[in-house]
């Protein structure tokens, strides 16, 4: 076990906060889930491309989500407006405004703990289900498990269309560098639809990491829209696992953008139960200096007639580094599946990298799958072209690399919301290294 995880794993208190037998139970199964295996190491498969070195020099302390909020805390000013806004301050709820609407329950976890929310025991305990692995890999699932404490339930009633809701994460610069934990839960009812934004960004630069889980369970005909940005400092560290399960004709679909961070990785992972379920994941990671983003993605389908799409774009300069690793599997009797799978990536300096891996595995018929993955530089002659009608090299590249990231901002529902964020990536555009 490593140094960090060592730390860590000592500071797991043996008795943690309250609420039911249940939530003992699973804090202590995770507990020694943690004990025994730590944090993912480069020999887990998963975990190869990524190391954990930033935290470990860092001496990252383990937040357990019990301390005392400071007073005068804010977040950053939110992306956009939205009918009902939340900040997440240091991995714990710190105040919602605007008004919900009926059928909307938005809660603190440690409250909806100690209601019993329907549903919510179980979509919990999935979590650390067996079959979801119990070696390092999943080390910081067994983290967040073992402290689970604080985060957020949302709850959408049957046939409810609950709006916009925008969650904001930032942390607060401390005498040491803090490992936060927290846990969103998200459960939509038959008919129900809901537009998630989370914003990552911090006022003070900080060295702090943020371990967090999102857990959602969509409902049959559901509507769930995940949009996340974050734009992080270079020393901080973001990870992330979003789990969802998808009944018959639900909808998810997943905005990811990634502009800061100094080590970033997501873990996004769908499961298509119920027939003619879709699923969309898309994402556009920046990278310059030093940083690096991982994105491993999944999809199981396991009932006919399911869709699901996977596009990312990135761009990497200076000594940056990407991982993308996305895999589909179609299992059997998810006959009629179409899946694809697309990765296309620009290179802005001989020092960086982007390792990406596209997986396909099907065990059912008539399905229509593709998938590809590219790895290049900018086109000489676009920029040429855009040279001879009056732009500078730089201003011809920036707009360039932009133009190949708008193509998932694009995507985006809001249209307000893409252009905001179509500017912030332009504003952060890697310049790389100009040919001589």
């Amino acid at each position: 076990m490593s140094e960090l995880s060592a730390q860590l794993a000592s500071a797991l208190p043996e008795k943690f906060g309250h609420g039911p037998e249940w939530l003992s139970g699973l804090r202590k199964d995770a507990a020694d889930k943690f004990r025994a295996h730590g944090l993912p190491t480069r020999k887990d498969e998963a975990w190869k491309y990524t190391g954990l070195g930033m935290l470990g020099q860092g001496g990252a302390q383990l937040s357990i989500g019990s301390e005392t909020l400071v007073s005068g805390l804010a977040g950053p000013k939110p992306l956009v407006e939205a009918e009902l806004q939340v900040n997440m301050i240091d991995g714990q709820f710190l105040e919602a405004a605007g008004n919900p609407r009926d059928g909307l329950t938005i809660l603190p976890l440690a409250d909806a703990l100690n209601k019993g929310v329907s549903g919510l025991q179980a979509l919990l305990e999935s979590l650390m289900d067996p079959q979801s692995g119990t070696g390092s890999s999943n080390g910081f699932s067994a983290l967040n498990s073992a402290t689970l404490n604080s985060g957020l339930v949302i709850h959408v009633a049957k046939g409810i269309d609950a709006g916009s809701l925008s969650v904001i994460w930032s942390t607060h610069a401390a005498a040491a560098p803090m490992l936060f934990n927290s846990r969103i839960c998200v459960i939509l009812e038959s008919d129900a639809k809901l537009k998630l934004l989370e914003q990552f960004e911090s006022r003070d630069d900080n060295a702090n990491g943020s371990n967090i889980v999102l857990q959602s369970d969509v409902g049959t005909n559901a509507v769930f829209h995940h949009m996340r940005f974050q734009q992080e400092s270079d020393d901080a560290a973001l990870i992330t696992r979003t789990e969802v399960s998808q009944q018959t004709d639900s909808e998810y679909a997943y905005y990811g953008f990634d502009l800061g961070g100094g080590l970033v990785r997501h873990d996004l992972h769908t499961s298509l139960v119920g027939s003619g379920a879709k699923s969309a994941i898309n994402g556009a990671y920046l990278l310059d200096g030093n940083r690096h983003v991982d994105n491993h993605a999944r999809v199981d389908h396991f009932a006919p007639g399911g869709f699901s799409d996977q596009y990312f774009r990135g761009v990497a300069g200076g000594s940056g580094r990407a991982v993308f690793n996305t895999a589909v599997c179609v299992h059997p009797g998810a006959d009629e599946t179409e899946a694809r799978q697309s990765n296309a990536n620009i290179l802005l300096s001989a020092r960086a990298e982007i390792d990406t891996k596209p997986e396909l595995e099907i065990y059912a018929d008539e399905v229509i799958a593709s998938h590809g993955a590219t790895v290049g530089q900018l086109d000489e002659m676009a920029v040429f072209y855009m040279r001879s009608r009056g732009l500078s090299e730089q201003e011809a590249r920036q707009l360039l690399t932009t133009a190949f990231c708008r193509s998932v901002s694009d995507k985006l529902p809001d249209q307000v919301l893409a252009e905001v964020i179509s500017q912030r990536m332009m504003d952060v555009m890697p310049q790389g290294d100009v040919p001589g």
